[in-house]
């Protein structure tokens, strides 16, 4: 259940604390009950996590929690009444009590009908309470304290690099390959050969088949590759919306598979498409909806599926099965050391080896258990004590789960604490494979009380500290950065708890299931389609608003008329999160303002134009996200009401300007995007405004230019917003701006002076000619006024002719820096800023004292169009860290600086395109990837020792590639390419060369597929060439051992070729 009890109840008892005194009582009418509540309420907390263990096998127990739990959600509902008249008694006040204390409840009471009702409502809980405490004796329930809010120290604690992937032995390194091998290898079977993984739930199929998908080979096999999750329930429509991966709007009124059947089949029409269908459940998603809508794919196009079933391979007639069989005992010891210390460090639990080598025999070889119970023992001492006590915990044993969530996987949820455990059940609530965003699970756990913070740190930080514990202890899956999924069989054991108050809906016919004396308490309602016309989203409609105890409401990607939607806001009034991101809908009610418990709405990429002023009665709403609303233009003047919100976002909106009054939403911690008004007369929101918000984290300020004066832009004080961690400031471009107006941009900026604290900084079209002092000329003061900053965007500035020293910046890891135009020579001041100033007006002395860049690792210049030389000279020691660089759209850059190759010792990517310029790359010693893209001059690639990928497109120039010792891929790209480059006969050795993919004209394939032409002899001796027109109709395709040979080229044009290779053509073969 989503609400676990003793979290609940600890912070119910901890709000209880304002209203327990001899005033209140008096002023309620209630002497003595609100002690009473405490009372009870403590004694029942601490035999709730024994009732909460004991319920999955006890009936009894398990409907007394039911009724409990009822009553907490009631008693919390009336708990946020209060708060809400005590808002509304502050409001006006000149006092800024309703922001520094979160109970001001004596002046309401004061109220005598208020005061009445809310002191009857407390005398019934009381009363519901006390027949609900006598019931727990019935139980003999076991006392324990209750859990501490504490989330396990992330720097203490040495574990796997959040990501990484779980690998051990060698065998699946060796699986990937052979199964790689079968995939690209021709077979005349037919055009769509279907290829299974299959094994128990959470054996690694999952993990094999990502292997194979991002392998090198099938990337350079396949046109098109797509990765699909079916799942169970799997819905045929966003299946087909998945495998189009198009434009969302080209599929977004796209309701029926008869619709979207045909988009799919042009899409991949002559494509050669690799499409992994995983977690196949059952084999009607190829044979009654795929099968034929992929035929119009190319040949040799590929189906590899993973599932439990083999019986399902079989009804899809799939060409190999590979079986994932389980771990053996030494290599679930590997694992589970690589899970609980970092790589070299296996000694530190070897003398504690006897009682994990138990653990992973209970785990029977699964890598999910084994990577659960890895996660229980990051948080325990290496101690023998404390892993017995893993060992022995009767959770291991626990009867009454499904089969599958048994021993290892309930082991890793019992051992959470209460306030982890309730956010772990709430990710139930998202489909099967849906992508949880960072950033909305945190703010959802907020939503739900879930979050409370603690000493400095905010509700955000603490939220963020919950996920990184359940991703470290393996419950949920990094998936990309901020991103993560949750295991099926972990997402099987969350629905399970939280069976009775939480549902999925993507039928109709599964609206309204839950049963039993629990009330449905979330609702997550998803792409719902059926034949008809008005079908689906009526039917769910009328079910909801009879479940008037939800709490959570998730609308996505469905319609909602604004007629159904008031019935809802009526008649769901305890909501405290509404997400209808993403679904078809044009406008709210009125009655939105009946959502007085509302902490979260998302409206987000909506049809919306308007938003009632109703708005302004949900007091307690904290997040507020109306991202990517096209139609929306003005906010509602009562948002400035909203006393509570602690995130707004409107970006991506029609919207110009704010309501004045923003600045008294002093709980803001992210405001993204403020845009500034024109004209300061008509009411609008100003910079001035933001002087107030001492709480933001995140700020977005745009329309920079309609700042009048130097002090108002200084009555802001950004340098005073200690907490401020990511920036950005937005001007709108300007072409040939007056002098007067760069001039005012200037003062402007000189006085938006980030504070220390910031991280991320973003300046978009800035069109002053000088750099803000605060971006000093001189080396004295930038790494000590930016000593957080790790990342730098710098967007149009058009018309600074140098730039500051940024290489003293101490921890900064990325620089992006775009349309700089005036820039003609970026000098070594770029690097460490000047000492003095030069007497005879040229280039000033260089403080060479300092090491420049210290940490950078991605540094990108692009569309510079008058830069032509960069000085770095050789004495000048800088980026030793960094990986990345990218030049792109630099027309007049000439060369590349000596100090690059000298010192920049840990760059491996280099990205070159549209250096018109450019005429030679060379000496760079670490570089193992190369790309030229678009380079007319490049004439020369030398002395790269280390690169094992290079890929040149369209550089006609270039005629020496040469001491590429260590080449393994090579790609080349021109159309009118009619002859391979005289380089891969004399400068690369092509013997070393692995792969070889070319994309050329029709006469080169030609010439490539004759056994006695110049081509054949150049590329014979590589171990695998592709070949391919630039339609993609046309390919040849080569392996050298096993010697293989095929073309379509007879088939799709009307020369043919009577010299094709052959096994016995050439000597090399």
């Amino acid at each position: 259940m989503a609400m676990i009890l003793d979290a609940f109840v600890y912070k119910f008892a901890q709000l209880l604390v304002e209203l327990a005194n001899e005033e209140v009582d008096m002023l309620l009418g209630v002497p003595g009950e609100i002690k009473k509540l405490q009372n009870k309420l403590r004694k029942i907390s601490k035999v709730l996590a024994d009732a909460e263990r004991k319920r999955i096998n006890d009936e009894a127990i398990d409907d007394w929690l039911k009724e409990l739990k009822d009553f907490m959600y009631d008693a919390d509902d009336i708990l946020d009444l209060c708060r809400i008249e005590a808002d509304k008694c502050s409001e006006g006040s000149s006092s800024t009590s309703s922001v520094c204390s979160p109970f001001p409840l004596l002046s309401c009471f004061r109220k005598p009908l208020l005061s009445h009702e809310i002191g009857s409502k407390i005398r019934e809980l009381n009363l519901k309470l006390e027949q609900i405490s006598r019931g727990r004796s019935e139980f003999n329930l076991q006392n324990s304290s209750p859990d501490k809010q504490k989330v396990t120290s992330q720097n203490s604690r040495k574990t796997s690099p959040v990501g990484e992937i779980d690998i051990v032995g060698s065998e699946i390194e060796e699986h990937t390959q052979s199964l790689v091998d079968l995939l690209i290898k021709d077979d005349t079977r037919g055009n769509n050969l279907v290829f299974a993984i299959v094994g128990a739930g959470g054996i690694g199929k999952t993990t094999l088949a990502k292997r194979i998908y991002n392998d090198q080979r099938i990337q350079e096999e396949f046109s098109k590759k797509r990765w699909v999750c079916v799942s169970q329930e799997f819905d045929e429509v966003k299946l087909l919306k998945d495998i189009l991966d198009g434009d969302k709007n080209d599929c977004a009124g796209d309701q029926s598979k008869s619709s979207l059947e045909p988009k799919v089949e042009t899409s991949l029409w002559g494509k050669k498409l690799f499409l992994v269908l995983d977690d196949v459940w059952t084999a009607k998603v190829w044979c009654d909806l795929l099968c034929n809508t992929l035929k119009s794919c190319a040949a040799g196009s590929r189906i590899l599926v993973t599932t439990r079933n083999e019986q399902i391979t079989k009804q899809m007639r799939a060409v190999n099965t590979h079986q994932v069989h389980k771990l053996s005992l030494k290599d679930s010891w590997l694992l589970l050391c690589k899970k609980v210390v970092l790589i070299g460090e296996e000694g530190e639990i070897q003398h504690l080896k006897d009682i994990g080598m138990e653990m992973v025999k209970k785990c029977d070889g699964l890598p999910l258990a084994i990577k659960a119970v890895a996660g229980v023992l990051c948080t325990k001492e290496r101690t023998r004590r404390a892993w017995s006590g893993v060992l022995e915990s009767t959770a291991w044993s626990t009867s009454g789960l499904p089969e599958e969530v048994k021993g290892a996987l309930y082991l890793s949820y019992e051992d959470l604490p209460s306030y982890l455990k309730q956010c772990f059940i709430y990710c139930s609530l998202f489909p099967e494979n849906h992508q949880i965003w960072m950033d909305t699970i945190t703010k959802l756990w907020i939503a739900e009380g879930f979050v409370k913070a603690e000493g400095s740190s905010t509700m955000e930080e603490i939220a963020e500290d919950y996920y990184k514990e359940l991703i470290m202890r393996n419950l949920l899956q990094p998936h990309a950065p901020y991103i993560c999924q949750m295991h099926d069989l972990l997402q099987s054991l969350a629905r399970y708890l939280a069976r009775d108050e939480s549902s999925v809906v993507c039928k109709v016919d599964e609206v309204g299931s839950s049963n039993g004396p629990m009330k449905l308490r979330r609702v997550f309602v998803s792409n719902v389609h059926e034949v008809g016309t008005s079908g689906p989203t009526t039917a769910i409609t009328d079910v909801l608003v009879k479940k008037d105890t939800l709490r959570t409401l998730m609308w996505n990607m469905m319609p909602m008329s604004e007629t159904q939607m008031d019935v809802i806001f009526h008649k769901l009034s305890r909501l405290r999160v509404l997400d209808m991101s993403h679904s078809r809908i044009r406008s709210l009610p009125d009655s939105l303002g009946n959502l007085i418990h509302l902490r979260y709405l998302n409206i987000s990429f909506t049809q919306i134009s308007m938003i009632p002023e109703t708005i302004g009665n949900v007091r307690n709403l904290q997040f507020l996200e109306i991202q990517g609303c096209q139609h929306l233009s003005r906010l509602p003047n009562s948002i400035v009401k909203l006393h509570n919100l602690r995130s707004l976002r409107v970006n991506f909106t029609k919207v110009v300007e704010m309501p004045a009054g923003l600045g008294r939403l002093q709980n803001l911690h992210t405001l993204w995007e403020l845009n500034l008004p024109s004209n300061r007369a008509k009411g609008w929101c100003t910079i001035e405004e933001l002087r107030s918000l001492s709480c933001l984290t995140d700020l977005s300020i745009g329309r920079l230019e309609c700042i009048s004066s130097s002090s108002e832009a200084r009555a802001a004080e950004l340098r005073n917003k200690s907490k401020l961690s990511s920036l950005e400031l937005h001007c709108t471009p300007v072409l040939h701006p007056s002098k007067e107006k760069m001039k005012r941009i200037e003062e402007v900026f000189e006085e938006i002076h980030p504070p220390p604290s910031v991280e991320q900084l973003q300046i978009v079209d800035y069109f002053g000619r000088e750099f803000p002092k605060w971006m000093p000329e001189t080396s004295s003061s930038t790494s000590i006024l930016f000593p957080n900053l790790r990342q730098l965007v710098l967007n149009g500035y058009r018309y600074c002719e140098r730039f500051p020293p940024w290489g003293l910046l101490p921890n900064l890891q990325y620089l992006f820096i775009r349309h700089a135009d005036s820039v003609m020579d970026v000098g070594p001041e770029f690097l460490v800023g000047t000492s003095s100033t030069s007497s005879d007006g040229g280039r000033a002395a260089v403080d060479t004292s300092k090491y420049a860049f210290p940490r950078l690792e991605t540094l990108m210049f692009r569309h510079m169009s008058n830069w032509q030389e960069w000085h770095w000279e050789k004495g000048t020691e800088a980026m030793p860290c960094l990986k990345d660089l990218y030049l792109d759209n630099c027309p007049k850059l000439m060369s590349l600086p000596e100090g690059l190759l000298l010192h920049a010792t840990s760059l491996t990517k280099l990205e070159i395109s549209f250096a018109d310029s450019l005429t030679t790359i060379e000496n760079l010693l670490s570089l193992k990837e190369l790309h030229v893209k678009y380079n007319p001059n490049l004439e020369k690639i030398s002395n790269l020792p280390a690169l094992t990928t290079l890929a040149v497109n369209n550089c006609p120039k270039l005629k020496v590639v040469e001491n590429l010792r260590y080449l393994k891929r090579m790609k080349l790209i021109d159309y009118a390419m009619k002859s391979l480059p005289s380089y891969l006969l004399k400068g690369v050795h092509t013997p070393h060369l692995e792969e070889l993919e070319i994309w050329c004209s029709m006469e080169l394939i030609r010439n490539i597929c004759e056994s006695d032409s110049r081509e054949w002899q150049i590329i014979q001796g590589i171990q695998q060439v592709h070949v391919y027109s630039q339609d993609e109709l046309v390919h040849a395709l080569y392996n050298q051992s096993p010697f293989s040979f095929t073309t379509n080229l007879n088939t799709t044009t009307t020369s043919s070729s009577s010299k094709m290779p052959s096994s016995s053509s050439g000597t090399a073969l």
